[in-house]
């Protein structure tokens, strides 16, 4: 009954034959192509899903599958339906129906989880005896045999559409356009996009580099140990204005008030012995020269007193002058050992704020001293403010964030106020240049670097 009913339904199945035809050959891709395959079969044969195969160097890949935009040939499914077209491939010419039974007995498992018990293999034939891909048919019944050439002759329109994009369409096609123009509307409309395009890139524009910026103070005092010791106590607190005079922290005093009391007992001994050394010079003139060497000792000790005395005084460092205390937390010096000259916080003006920023140098343009820069502060993204540099440096240097980076320096108004240690990024300006050199400056750069020119 099958086959009576695809009999009758012959003439318009051969209309619709040539409509699929007329489909492929319309295709200007082979994925477009490779989708007409897939999908628009079933209008011709009803089947449960179709999967298209193309052949590359003897290996099919599974390149499109009905209902889907994209397939996954990595998965589980995807490596091992090709190793079932892989090991199925040298018989299509014999038959197109395949069972389990045909493949090997390590693929047998995973045909009975995803096909059925019988499924259809048909070949996309090229010139000759290529084959260049090959199509799988799910069906939940088997087609009659008047569908076989039918099929046939639709993957033979398959075959040779595909063949002919696969020798039409090459790497280079985009020069074949640039140079004669063919696929736009007129040759003109081309050579006028080349100029303009030219044109805009000759445009002069204002060369410029983002750089990460902090609001300092301009005039600033570091504040150092004056002795080798151990920070007891940050009297001062962070970002907090000090006047002149004011303790600005403390160090342990254990160490130099134990060798201050040994050296006053040291000096009361040397006392006591110059005592009974000038009571023995009266008694015998032989003693007399015992007593010149401990009224030396005596000399000494006081000398020794005196300084730790004075070592004494310094353990309480004062502001030298007003400002406020620039340094991190009290936690991170309190019971830290430090070293003679070791800077420990900031005396900052606030009254003279300007601003601190790092240009990498990769991103180095000509920086020049007088030059206004822009400043937008990530506290306050909305007013941005202009300074003027007034300092380059000429030698590049580390950075805080570990980059070669040029140091700038930028003073602002003398009416802005903000607050210390403020961070955001710094717009710099540089030369007008073209806009062609604006966008390949860095990549030119690369180039000559990798060459050696």
């Amino acid at each position: 009954m099958s086959d009576i009913r695809f009999a009758s339904a012959q003439p318009h199945s051969w209309q619709v034959l040539d409509q699929l035809a007329s489909k492929a050959r319309a295709a200007d891709t082979e994925q477009a192509l490779l989708f007409v395959m897939a999908n628009d079969s079933f209008a011709m044969v009803p089947y449960r899903s179709a999967l298209v195969f193309t052949v590359h160097q003897g290996e099919p890949v599974l390149s499109c599958a009905s209902g889907l935009t994209s397939v996954d040939r990595r998965s589980a499914f995807g490596s091992w339906v090709e190793q079932v077209v892989a090991a199925l491939l040298p018989r299509l010419a014999d038959t197109h129906r395949f069972t389990l039974e045909d493949v090997p007995e390590a693929l047998r498992a995973a045909w009975r989880e995803y096909w059925p018990p019988q499924v259809q293999i048909h070949p996309v034939p090229g010139t000759g005896v290529q084959i260049l891909g090959a199509v799988v048919y799910v069906t939940d019944e088997p087609w009659p045999d008047v569908t076989l050439s039918m099929l046939s002759a639709l993957h033979q329109v398959h075959g040779l559409c595909l063949q002919h994009l696969r020798t039409q369409r090459g790497p280079f096609d985009f020069l074949k356009l640039w140079v004669d123009g063919r696929q736009l509307k007129t040759r003109k409309y081309l050579w006028r996009g080349v100029l303009a395009l030219l044109l805009v890139l000759c445009v002069p524009i204002r060369q410029f580099v983002i750089a990460p910026a902090e609001i300092i103070s301009l005039d600033a005092v570091a504040v150092t140990s004056p002795l080798e010791g151990i920070v007891a106590q940050m009297e001062a607190k962070p970002n907090q204005p000090v006047k002149k005079g004011e303790v600005l922290f403390r160090l342990d005093d254990t160490a130099i008030r134990n060798r201050l009391e040994t050296a006053r007992q040291g000096l009361e001994v040397a006392r006591a012995e110059y005592l009974a050394g000038a009571h023995r010079a009266f008694v015998t003139t032989d003693k007399s020269a015992e007593a010149g060497v401990l009224k030396g000792r005596i000399n000494e000790r006081l000398a020794e007193v005196a300084s730790l005395q004075d070592q004494m005084a310094l353990l309480e460092i004062r502001a030298p002058r007003d400002g406020i205390a620039v340094y991190g937390q009290e936690n991170d010096w309190i019971g830290k050992p430090v070293s003679a000259g070791q800077r420990i916080m900031e005396l900052a003006d606030s009254q003279k704020a300007g601003v601190n920023a790092w240009v990498p140098v990769a991103d180095a343009i000509n920086l020049r001293s007088g030059e206004v820069i822009h400043v937008l502060l990530y506290a306050d993204p909305l007013h941005p403010m202009t300074a003027t540099i007034e300092l380059a440096s000429y030698q590049a240097t580390k950075s805080p964030d570990g980059v070669a980076a040029y140091r700038v320096r930028a003073t602002l108004p003398s009416q802005e106020t903000v607050r210390l240690g403020l961070r955001g990024s710094a717009k710099i300006n540089g030369d007008w240049v073209p806009l062609a050199y604006f966008l390949f400056r860095r990549p030119f750069s690369a180039v000559r670097q990798w060459l050696g020119v």
